[in-house]
């Protein structure tokens, strides 16, 4: 598959993303917020269309596609995104028993580790991460996310 193809792909997810998120409502005018649940929908399926359509346009891989056609069939490199996708599908089924702040760390630094980033980087990163992400999205911008386990100490956190 080229990157011409894999760019054009992206465009069509991000304009699905963008098209489906200008359908969720509009915030209401009493709570004088901004923003409603589908601005975050909307910036990212805008970026992930300007994304691909940069993927397609702009293309210095494809020059070295020939190469690649002599190589046989390598499992290899679909080791790494199916990890990724494996990972996104843990959280997915296990977010609300687990939580966030317990689930997100654990992924997190596995994925950091399998990146080849150094051990404790990728702890110290792998739990400040989730912890700034909890208070800028559930404190801040009142984002629910699944306390699952955590949910008896909910108030305090």
């Amino acid at each position: 598959m080229t990157n011409r193809f894999l760019g054009l792909g992206f465009v069509a997810v991000g304009a699905v993303i963008l098209f489906l998120s200008l359908q969720l409502p509009q915030p209401m005018a009493a709570t004088r917020i901004a923003y409603g649940p589908g601005f975050f929908p909307t910036i990212l399926g805008a970026v992930v269309t300007i994304a691909g359509l940069l993927m397609a346009i702009i293309n210095p891989a494809d020059a070295f596609e020939e190469d690649e056609e002599h190589d046989a069939f390598a499992w290899r490199q679909y080791i790494r995104p199916a990890i990724v996708a494996a990972a996104a599908l843990v959280y997915i089924l296990f977010s609300t028993q687990l939580g966030f702040l317990i689930l997100a760390p654990i992924i997190l630094t596995m994925l950091l580790v399998m990146g080849r980033v150094v051990l404790w980087q990728a702890f110290l990163i792998g739990i400040a991460g989730p912890v700034i992400i909890y208070i800028l999205f559930a404190k801040l911008l009142l984002v629910p996310l699944p306390l699952g386990l955590l949910a008896p100490i909910g108030a305090y956190l």
